[in-house]
């Protein structure tokens, strides 16, 4: 599995004494022109006083050369091709490997940054050099309301992780110095389609680490757009069976042992294994009696239980299903 340190070019290291430094901002797409513009904007848009370098991935799809036109001084925006496993790991670590800057930010292709995004962070990670990487408070766009997200706290530790997915560290607001990567690896590209791939490196980052986050919300996330991850339950299930066999130390906490049992009998149920995630719901139950997600699998596996519907309403409970 891909955990040694980062072979790209490595930061730039010319900036005069007090020069804000040179973040390098990653973007996978595939096959989203019209939210990737906006992200593209949003990016561009940032206060931040210092030099972005934008290198957007193209995953499986031809590079669009045109994507350079939102580009302006300060704001160099290239366009590569993924050059290692397909799917976001590799387009991560694609993107990665050709970043010059100090730091690393990392962004989907359909989430928008508030302007003071950037700047933020960085002034975070700057200020305390123990930190590995930095998210932020998120707001979620559902398709018929907006939910705001702000982070709880200001250091997340490896526990809470094992505990709680802990949404304000998302993939579309991490930042990191370049050399987190030399401490926690880089994205796993064995983890099955790439799910999760976020949350299995901050569990590596949380081991060896401080990560922490801005606590105000600075982050649009876009849950009202199809996910590369929608209707394809069964691809999240390997996803976390696997995280399950890779972070062994789930099992030692009944209740974040439960949460993933849960999440994977609730996505084998609504995959069409619905004998397989009542089995394994009722794991979960016996580890943890109130596992939340072990109960939705049980409530989805009703007949005529609609399961966007039915996750929709418990996500309106807040934090109790992240």
């Amino acid at each position: 599995m891909e955990e040694h340190p980062v072979t790209g070019p490595g930061p730039e290291t010319h900036e005069s004494p007090g020069e804000p430094p040179l973040v390098s901002v990653v973007i996978p797409t595939r096959g989203r022109p019209a939210l990737l513009q906006e992200t593209l904007e949003a990016i561009v848009a940032q206060d931040y006083a210092g030099p972005l370098e934008i290198i957007i991935v193209h995953d499986r799809e031809e590079i669009d050369p045109t994507l350079a036109r939102f580009s302006c001084p300060g704001r160099e925006i290239r366009s590569i091709n993924n050059t290692r496993t397909g799917g976001l790991c590799g387009a991560r670590n694609s993107g990665l490997a050709e970043a010059k800057g100090e730091f690393y930010a990392s962004c989907d292709d359909d989430d928008v940054w508030y302007p003071s995004k950037v700047r933020r962070q960085v002034e975070l990670l700057q200020s305390d050099p123990d930190l590995l990487c930095v998210g932020t408070g998120i707001r979620l766009l559902m398709p018929q309301e907006k939910i705001e997200w702000p982070a709880r706290e200001p250091v997340i530790s490896h526990e809470r992780l094992l505990g709680n997915r802990v949404k304000e560290l998302h993939s579309s607001n991490l930042m990191m110095p370049i050399s987190a990567f030399d401490k926690a690896g880089l994205y796993d590209e064995e983890l099955p389609h790439g799910y999760a791939e976020d949350y299995d490196w901050l569990l590596r980052a949380t081991r060896v680490g401080k990560v922490g986050a801005v606590q105000e919300t600075l982050v649009d996330i876009r849950k009202d757009q199809p996910s590369w991850f929608r209707d394809k339950s069964l691809n999240t299930a390997a996803a976390l069976e696997y995280l399950l066999d890779k972070h062994p130390d789930f099992r030692d906490r009944r209740r974040g042992h439960a949460r993933i049992l849960g999440q994977i009998a609730y996505a084998r149920i609504t995959g069409g294994q619905r004998s397989r995630g009542l089995r394994i719901a009722g794991q979960a139950l016996c580890r943890y009696p109130a596992a939340p997600h072990a109960w939705l699998a049980v409530a989805v596996a009703a007949p005529g239980v609609e399961p966007q519907k039915m996750l929709a309403a418990s996500r309106r409970l807040g934090r109790g299903l992240s």
